[in-house]
This record gives structure tokens, sequence and C-alpha cells, in this order.
């Protein structure tokens, strides 16, 4: 049965996370267990609306890490962000804010490539300014101090 195991299951044998490449698999199967059983649905369902081979799922509950885009279809269908599973070390630096704006614009399947293009110019063009004119306005507070 995958529903008991899966969550159980991606746990190492010491209870430890199992956590591969920075990746938080116990914590993500925990999380997509507790979605399917808030959905009242089964595994094999999970499987059909997905298009994720059963098989997949049985390696899962056996503690193997499914493929890239298994993943990123089950995150999709239980709306779970990937990167809130990832073990950040302290000295990764984030991404700003207009790189985070031009992922949204470039993954929106209602946005044609180019207009997509041109929209993250924008922001960034207009980013960088609000940014400079920020910093000037910042040292120039602290100069007048």
């Amino acid at each position: 049965m995958i529903s008991s195991s899966l969550a159980r299951h991606s746990r190492l044998a010491d209870g430890r996370a199992h956590i591969e490449h920075g990746f938080n698999f116990s914590a993500f199967c925990e999380v997509l267990s507790a979605v399917v059983a808030a959905r009242d649905i089964t595994w094999r369902a999970l499987a059909l609306e997905t298009d994720v081979a059963t098989a997949t799922l049985k390696r899962m509950a056996h503690g193997k890490c499914p493929d890239a885009s298994s993943l990123a279809v089950l995150s999709a269908w239980a709306d779970l962000n990937l990167a809130d599973f990832v073990v950040i070390p302290p000295d990764w630096t984030k991404p700003d804010t207009a790189a985070k704006i031009a992922t949204v614009l470039n993954s929106d399947p209602a946005l044609e490539e180019s207009a997509a293009r041109d929209l993250e110019a924008i922001v960034h063009l207009a980013y960088d300014r609000i940014k400079r004119q920020h910093a000037l306005t910042r040292s120039l507070t602290v100069d007048a101090a």
C-alpha cells in the first residue's frame, strides 16, 4: 500500500530526513501524503490524474527519488513549491526580485516568448532604476546626517 508507506519510508532507517542533493525528499513525501489524504483520493487515482506511473509512486514509497519531471508534476498537482523543500546553505545568495518576476513571466503560457522577453526587459529596467534611486537617496540621507 503506497499511501501508508510513502511518508513512513521516505525517512532514513535511523529516522533522519532523506536529503538528496539538497532536496528534502522526506519532507516532500510527508506533505504530498498529507495532500493526498486531505483530497481523499487513492494513489492510483493520483497516478491517473497526473500521468505519473504507479511504479514511480511505489519506488517513492521505498525511499527512491523520482525523476525531475515526475517530481515537478506531483508538486504542481499538490500546489507545492519544490524550492520550499531545498535545504539552502547559509552562503547561498537569494535571487533578486526582478529575476523571480522574469521566471514567472517566462513560465506564463498566456504570453508569447517575445512578449515575455519584452516584459522582462521592462521589469529589469524599472527595477534597476528604482534600486539606483533608492541607493542615491540612502547615500544622500547618510551624508546629510
